[in-house]
């Protein structure tokens, strides 16, 4: 009895193992016939053989269950929209799930490729489309479908088992599906992946001041100073001037960068390191200037910010900040005048120190207000400056101009 229990055990598993691999065979053969494919059933047959224990684990369930979305996707590709691009987004992962089982021995030890070869094929035959629909996606404002889509274009020809077809990886399409695949990764805020897309999309060198710039812009918003301090370092050198334009800035965002860590030095000498490179470069002067200022190096700024005038005497922010550091002067000036206990001390103090000193940055304030009429804080300073100095008819022209 025991014997005859355990042959009728023997055959309800061997039965229900043929009833999915039966379902593989009718999902295949449902999409065969591309007059009249049922792929509803199809696809019923698939998903029950790959959540069957017998048929879970097999490498044809999975080339089949790829195959039915790509067969879809065939029989649909006159009208391209969602949902016939997500069969091919689908199908993806099924077939990868193929190429893996397949690499595993089978009971004699031995390895097939038959499944993967034809995978491949199948694969070389459509990757084109992986590209078009992720720019379908992004049209239609689905980067994450978008992203998958751009990923599996710019990864297939990578492969190994793509190595004998005829894709030219380092073709214009694959490193537009890379770099497409970085972007939109970046853009969905998904940095880990972002990161990884970026290493892939750097080495075609492909819109390479993007991707330094996408680089810059993961490790700011993820507070990667380190990093990021050493894209900039790297872009610099790289390409020099031309990622200092206003589209990427490099050299003036590690300067803030320096700035903001309170290592004014390190600016400084960023900033001279550029103006050998660009001895002309009146912003990176006037910022110099400042820097130098901070430091208590006036006479270092006056020098440099005069050579920004010299060099282009129509730059009001030089004229500007030349005013202000001869303005703050006369500030200091004027406190200590304030201390004097002695009228007649301080009003000869007023008239011969305070005066002359807030008129030494009136001409810098003007020649910048002239040079940039809507600048108010030009106007602002010099109402101060004419205050101060007592000189009423130039006071109540600049509050004219103020609508005081």
């Amino acid at each position: 009895m025991k014997r005859i229990f355990l042959i009728a055990a023997i055959a309800i598993v061997g039965t229900a193992a043929f009833a999915q691999k039966k379902n593989v065979k009718i999902a295949e053969i449902a999409t065969w016939d591309m007059e009249t494919p049922n792929f509803t059933e199809a696809r019923q047959c698939i998903q029950a053989a790959m959540l069957d224990p017998t048929t879970a684990n097999q490498a044809k369930t999975y080339q089949v269950a790829g195959l039915v979305e790509i067969n879809y996707f065939k029989c649909n590709s006159g009208t391209l929209n969602d949902d016939v691009y997500n069969a091919l987004r689908t199908a993806y992962p099924y077939l990868m799930k193929a190429i893996e089982l397949e690499k595993i021995p089978d009971e004699k030890g031995k390895v097939s490729t038959k499944l993967t070869k034809a995978i491949a094929k199948e694969l070389e035959s459509i990757q084109e489309y992986y590209y078009y629909g992720g720019g379908h996606f992004i049209n239609n404002g689905d980067q994450k479908a978008a992203y998958e889509m751009f990923k599996i274009m710019g990864e297939l020809c990578q492969q190994d088992f793509m190595a004998n077809s005829k894709i030219n990886c380092q073709d214009t399409m694959h490193m537009q599906a890379r770099y497409f695949a970085a972007m939109t990764a970046v853009q969905l805020g998904n940095y880990e992946d972002a990161l990884k897309s970026l290493d892939v999309a750097k080495e075609d060198n492909y819109n390479i001041l993007d991707i330094y710039n996408a680089y810059a812009y993961v490790y700011e918003q993820t507070k990667d100073t380190t990093n990021l301090i050493a894209t900039f370092k790297e872009g610099l050198k790289k390409f020099g001037s031309e990622v200092n334009s206003k589209e990427y800035a490099f050299l003036a965002r590690l300067i803030n960068i320096y700035i903001n860590q309170d290592n004014v030095p390190e600016a400084i000498a960023l900033i001279e390191e550029a103006l050998v490179e660009s001895p002309d470069d009146c912003e990176y002067m006037k910022l110099l200037g400042s820097l130098y200022y901070e430091q208590k190096n006036e006479e270092k700024a006056i020098e440099v910010l005069k050579k920004a005038i010299d060099t282009d005497p129509t730059y009001a922010a030089a004229y500007g900040e030349l005013g202000r550091i001869f303005y703050n002067n006369a500030i200091t000036i004027s406190n200590e005048v304030s201390e004097i206990q002695d009228n007649n001390e301080y009003r000869k103090a007023r008239e011969e120190k305070v005066k002359p000193a807030f008129l030494k940055a009136a001409p810098y304030f003007e020649k910048a207000l002239e040079l940039d009429p809507s600048e108010t804080t030009y106007m602002y300073s010099l109402k101060n400056i004419y205050y101060n100095a007592e000189d009423g008819a130039n006071l109540e022209r600049i509050e004219n101009m103020l609508g005081e």
